[in-house]
């Protein structure tokens, strides 16, 4: 019995030296530069709050927060729902849905760096072919400068975020759904319920805990999406597509500006771990039932 519990801890060992040398102690380091004063790259002073109340009286941060509240909330929203219809229609039977469950993938597979700059020159305001296809077509009088339009540009990088990030939470979905009993679908429909109503409180309650799990995966997987924005507008225009990852990392490492920057990765990581919470807590009900069938 000692042995065994002995064999144990030291299999899970490299686990705990890998979160304590990989996500603890950074975060820690982190924590702590967000509360020294450097300056020039050297550190002038722990224990100050002076990095936080840049970041308050920087106007481009309210920007920046507005930006990433529709990157993230927007971005997760479309994802889980789009994804969530299309997983539907993948679960139907059928030979075209069995072909589209592998198409599906494609640009999830693809690189960032390749999505982005294919979706940039796709969306370029003189010779980007959507603008071109909507001005041939009659349905503008002009092409249209997505990535240029600060009213815009937010907007296009959520629906490009939503085409690389939703084929992923489609076949999970998809999976759910698939496994969900034929037989309370069947007692449903003896019923009399509709396909809506069989949706609404048949597969819904059935997937909630897929539903729950891939909506904070997908909010965990937006919050940490760098390179697709920064590579199709590096924040542009006047920082109107500027986001928390993005912002961060102009401020380290092309103003090296570290102390305001490691206080920006402090508010984004509270910001993410209240929503996340606030979201589990909200959906505790049906996690809990989901686990006990």
């Amino acid at each position: 019995m000692q042995n065994d519990r002995l064999l144990a801890y030291f299999m899970i060992l490299p686990v705990v030296a890998a979160v304590l040398a990989f996500v603890v102690g950074p975060t820690y380091n982190v924590g702590t530069l967000s509360l020294t004063q450097v300056v020039m790259g050297q550190e002038r002073g722990f224990g100050t709050l002076g990095n936080f109340r840049a970041l308050i009286n920087d106007p481009v941060f309210l920007l920046v927060m507005k930006n990433t509240a529709i990157w993230i909330v927007g971005g997760t929203l479309a994802c889980v729902s789009v994804g969530l219809a299309v997983g539907t229609f993948l679960a139907i039977d059928s030979k075209m849905t069995t072909g589209l469950r592998a198409l599906i993938l494609l640009p999830w597979v693809l690189p960032d760096v390749v999505t982005a700059m294919a979706w940039k020159w796709m969306l370029h305001g003189q010779v980007g072919i959507i603008g071109q296809t909507l001005t041939s077509t009659g349905l503008t009088d002009e092409p249209i400068s997505f990535m240029g339009d600060p009213d815009l540009v937010m907007w296009m990088l959520v629906v490009v975020l939503v085409w690389r990030k939703m084929p992923l939470v489609a076949l999970i979905l998809c999976a759910a759904i698939r496994s969900v009993p034929d037989e309370q679908l069947e007692a449903a429909r003896m019923d009399g319920a509709t396909a809506f109503e069989r949706f609404r409180f048949v597969v819904i309650p059935n997937i909630a805990f897929s539903l729950t799990a891939v909506t904070v995966i997908s909010m965990i997987w937006i919050t940490a999406e760098f390179a697709l924005p920064w590579i199709m507008t590096g924040g542009g225009p006047a920082n109107a597509s500027q986001i928390m990852a993005t912002y961060i990392y102009q401020q380290s490492f092309e103003f090296f500006n570290w102390g305001v920057a490691s206080a920006m990765s402090v508010v984004n990581l509270v910001m993410l771990a209240s929503i996340v919470g606030l979201y589990l807590y909200i959906n505790r009900r049906s996690w809990a039932s989901e686990g006990t069938r």
